[in-house]
């Protein structure tokens, strides 16, 4: 693979021919982007140049060199501008888009929400959503049913995040007609468009796409301000009392003296809660998911320790019970690192800084490949193939493997990795030991396989189940057999 000279300009690295003026625009789909860039960062190396438009960006697949990129923001990177621009117009400008004091000040908040303590106390609510998932499977199972298991999952992560963060329950899972997850549902495909145009056409004209993700902000709105005002009339009868949620300790900040949060601030932030809460989480599962079918036997087995753990209870009956899923665990961590729902992350320089020996001025904008080296042989023996073994406690013998956990960052790291990483992980073993203890899975294709679509963060597109009432005296699951390695190209990229 081309390595760049030392101190080369950006200019000067090598990268895919890209004609004048449009660049590498229509080379790069905005479901697919993260695939292409991975693509060509195995025949260009670990740092290249490409073209959107006029503006050039840099990409970055070396693992140390993003560890440093990652510790050292928000001091020294930031997320591409662009971002926060496309973010900021449609009035959802909150944490994960915030830079400097105001991430500071709202990252207190959110980490006082999602603290450990929080969870514990919480505990019980999760075990009711869970539950509420479960009947809503086993009337899909009696009926015969076609589950969508990205819109089912997002929608328990739904009532999950807003239980926990707002302290209001939306039962999106048991509500018929409209629900404020419809909305949700349509505003990251129509960001993800807008981040690969060449320019903001829409400020001119609006096309349907961009109708349809006004009227989903003007209905996410809607919801969040319903939601805002009645916190403030119960605080108002409720003087005195500290902060039980995040929305209640943002709302102390807002009416704090001197403090510049806004109404609009605050609804920005809270949209954004909701949309880092709901997608990051329920797709990870749904991959989780759609591995259980590729694998049966590591199903199978991830039942046993569930039966062993929980039996006779259907579903997690305690918070501690949670840390005693060695393989379930294990498993997780094979699918995040085949399929992070983050594989890669869009920055920019705050200042002048050197990578491998390329002067980036101050502004250079950076495209940091996450999932490349993950998957790379020289950090993880084996790395295209699914083994969830190298998760595990290796006999005498086989510790001289390579598996290096800092090239694995599903949740980030440095200063801004994941706040609600404890909470995600869970939501994921509650919603899986649940669905291990109750259910057999088959997959239904429709003739479609399984594919990696971008919209913000990466979901399986396509992926539906007929679910099975499990009888628990048997151990078996019904899916199809099929090898407990699978190579990259179909564990990956292909699905």
């Amino acid at each position: 693979m081309a390595e760049p000279q030392p101190f080369t300009q950006p200019h000067e690295l090598p990268g895919p021919y890209g004609p004048p003026l449009i660049g590498h625009l229509l080379q790069i789909s905005s479901e697919q982007s993260h695939l292409t860039l991975e693509r060509w960062a195995e025949r260009y190396g670990s740092l290249f140049q490409i073209r959107l438009g006029r503006s050039r960006l840099v990409v970055v697949s070396d693992h140390k060199v993003i560890q440093r990129i990652l510790e050292q923001r928000p001091q020294s990177f930031r997320r591409n501008c662009v971002i926060e621009d496309r973010f900021s117009e449609i009035g959802i400008n909150g944490l994960f888009t915030a830079e400097g004091e105001d991430w500071r000040r709202q990252r207190r908040t959110v980490v006082a929400a999602l603290s450990r303590t929080r969870l514990a106390s919480f505990f019980p609510r999760l075990k009711a959503t869970t539950a509420r998932l479960q009947r809503r499977w086993e009337g899909a199972a009696d009926g015969n049913q076609l589950v969508d298991v990205c819109r089912d999952l997002t929608r328990f992560t739904v009532d999950v995040t807003m239980q926990l963060a707002f302290g209001v329950d939306p039962n999106t899972l048991e509500t018929p007609g409209p629900v404020i997850q419809r909305h949700l549902e349509k505003i990251g495909p129509g960001l993800q468009r807008r981040f690969f145009t060449l320019f903001p056409y829409w400020r001119l004209i609006r096309l349907p796409p961009d109708r349809a993700l006004d009227r989903a902000v003007k209905a996410l709105d809607r919801e969040v301000e319903v939601i805002i005002r009645a916190t403030r009339e119960h605080m108002a009868a409720h003087p005195g009392h500290g902060p039980t949620n995040f929305l209640e300790a943002m709302l102390m900040i807002a009416e704090h003296e001197g403090s510049n949060l806004t109404s609009a601030d605050l609804l920005a932030h809270t949209s954004q809660l909701l949309l880092a809460g709901e997608d990051t989480t329920a797709y990870t599962m749904s991959w989780i998911v759609h591995y259980f079918t590729r694998f049966p036997e590591a199903f199978a087995r991830i039942r046993r320790e569930v039966d062993d753990l929980i039996a006779p209870a259907a579903a997690l009956d305690k918070l501690e019970q949670a840390n005693h899923l060695p393989f379930l665990d294990a498993f997780c961590n094979e699918v995040m690192r085949l399929k992070p729902v983050a594989p890669h992350m869009a920055l920019e320089t705050l200042e002048d800084t050197e990578i491998l020996g390329c002067l980036m001025p101050k502004g250079t904008k950076l495209f940091v490949l996450l999932r490349y080296a993950a998957t790379r042989e020289e950090h993880f023996a084996g790395g295209d193939c699914f083994d969830p073994e190298r998760w595990l406690p290796q006999p005498a013998g086989h510790g001289n493997q390579p598996h290096n956990t800092q090239a694995f960052v599903p949740f980030g790291a440095g200063p801004r990795i994941c706040p609600g990483q404890h909470l995600a992980m869970l939501e994921i073993r509650a919603v899986l030991a649940m669905l291990c203890r109750n259910f057999d899975l088959r997959p239904v294709s429709h003739g479609k396989e399984v594919k990696e679509k971008m919209a913000v963060v990466m979901r399986p597109d396509h992926l539906h189940l007929r679910l099975k009432r499990r009888s628990l005296a048997s151990s078996v699951p019904t899916c199809a057999p099929t090898a407990m390695a699978a190579s990259r190209s179909g564990a990956s990229h292909d699905l």
